[in-house]
């Protein structure tokens, strides 16, 4: 399978998204883990298990939906890196072109237009293959703030 990545990637941002992984509950619950990040851009995946299907045997709309909805706030996340803005989903579409049974859900997003207080991302989901199973367009609402992320991650950690 070709990689995919995001051009010139950020480690640091990466393992700070690592600590992020560890600390979503629901982001645990669906198994969305972030591969590669690089400004304006992010990729993640879910291993498709059982318990990511649907009573059909594919796998149900809302995981394609959440991985998306999540590596496009890691786009956002980027963008701005290391400061760190709220960002909250306004808009979220995906058209699905082909079922998943089994494997990899991939999911590319990437930042197409940003002008505060509004972004918009596109996405492209893939399977095991690197086929094209999906895509979606998503408008998020972006608030600044004077923090730091690495701010926000230590609140987290003596939070949990």
């Amino acid at each position: 399978m070709q990689e995919l990545r995001c051009g010139e990637s950020n480690d640091e941002l990466l393992r700070v998204m690592k600590v992020i992984e560890e600390l979503s509950p629901y982001w645990e619950l669906i198994g969305i883990k972030v591969e590669d990040v690089g400004r304006d851009c992010a990729i993640g995946f879910v291993e498709v298990g059982r318990k990511h299907l649907q009573v059909l045997g594919t796998v149900h709309g809302g995981v394609h939906a959440a991985l998306v909805d999540a590596m496009a706030w890691v786009a956002i996340i980027s963008h701005y890196y290391p400061r760190y803005v709220i960002a909250v989903t306004t808009d979220l579409t995906v058209k699905y072109l082909k079922p998943i049974t089994e494997g990899v859900l991939r999911a590319v997003a990437r930042i197409t237009h940003i002008k505060e207080p509004m972004a918009l991302i596109t996405a492209e989901l893939r399977n095991k293959n690197n086929e094209l199973i999906g895509t979606s367009t998503m408008t998020y609402w972006i608030t600044p703030t004077s923090k730091a992320l690495n701010e926000v991650i230590n609140e987290l950690r003596n939070m949990a």
